[in-house]
């Protein structure tokens, strides 16, 4: 008897030894501070330009009042990323525990939804697959690439985990790295579903509701390989004529110089040769 209760208490500590840690996933203190203090050092001077503007636009005043009109616009743009960001350091959490996997997360698509937010507490046992698929949008100018990961219930819905470019990985959100450890826990291996091309207007603003369906076709590695050997030529093209224009620059201020006859950078090589009380003929 005494050796059952023994073998039982071992099984029970090899149970509890073996059970997984929880694990949170969420901004730190110093991204929220970081956003918060821009947001609030940015807030007076949003709020003061509509009355400037209200203003001068009631009083006539059109001198200067489309260039601020322009600072407006970029200012408010630069706000809405602002907020989003607060927003998402503030709200986003993945807590992955004992028995289920709960979440704060961006819902929906379009170009607003990720100022919504959905709340989810999954038991493990719930989930029948977990998906990955790297995305592909835009051309070879400007290739951007996106890991996907989502969630597909035992009832039939699904739930998105997010979005990692592979470009810039967010430390604080690694969604494949999230995806893994949740299908970890469930028992389930990664359903990798390959490369897709998906286009930037469909995504981004809302023409399709599903999270990872109705791609644009698949895209072999090779493909991707060729997209990024474009991309890294437009990028030397553009280094090129750069250069180009720097060089043209330089050679405008030698072939037409200022009043003074030389370029500035040669002014000084004239002092040096020609004294200054020399006269013509002497």
């Amino acid at each position: 008897m005494a050796d059952a209760l023994a073998a039982m208490g071992q099984a029970s500590a090899t149970a509890e030894a073996r059970k997984p840690e929880q694990t949170v996933y969420e901004a730190g203190p110093g991204r929220k501070l970081a956003f918060s203090f821009v947001f609030l050092l940015l807030l007076p001077f949003f709020i003061s330009l509509p009355p400037m503007l209200f203003w001068r636009l009631s009083q006539g005043h059109w001198l200067g009042t489309i260039g601020l009109m322009i600072l407006a616009a970029g200012l408010a743009f630069i706000m809405l990323l602002v907020i989003v960001e607060l927003i998402h350091s503030l709200r986003a959490r993945v807590e992955l525990g004992d028995k289920s996997v709960k979440m704060a997360l961006p819902s929906g698509r379009g170009p607003t939804p990720v100022l919504r937010y959905a709340t989810h507490d999954i038991p493990y046992d719930q989930i029948q697959a977990v998906e990955t698929r790297r995305e592909i949008y835009g051309g070879s100018i400007a290739p951007v690439l996106l890991k996907g990961a989502r969630l597909l219930l035992k009832d039939g819905s699904t739930v998105k985990l997010g979005y990692v470019s592979e470009a810039n990985t967010d430390p604080c959100f690694p969604f494949p790295e999230i995806a893994r450890q949740i299908a970890e826990r469930a028992g389930l291996s990664i359903n990798d579903r390959g490369n897709v091309r998906r286009s930037m207007q469909k995504k981004f603003f809302g023409f399709k509701k599903e999270i990872i369906d109705e791609d644009e076709g698949p895209v072999e590695q090779a493909e991707i390989d060729a997209l990024n050997k474009g991309h890294r030529r437009w990028v030397m093209r553009l280094i090129g004529l750069l250069g180009v224009l720097v060089v043209a620059g330089i050679a405008m201020d030698i072939i037409f110089p200022p009043s003074s006859g030389l370029p500035p950078a040669l002014t000084s090589l004239k002092t040096y040769f020609v004294p200054a009380d020399a006269t013509p003929g002497n």
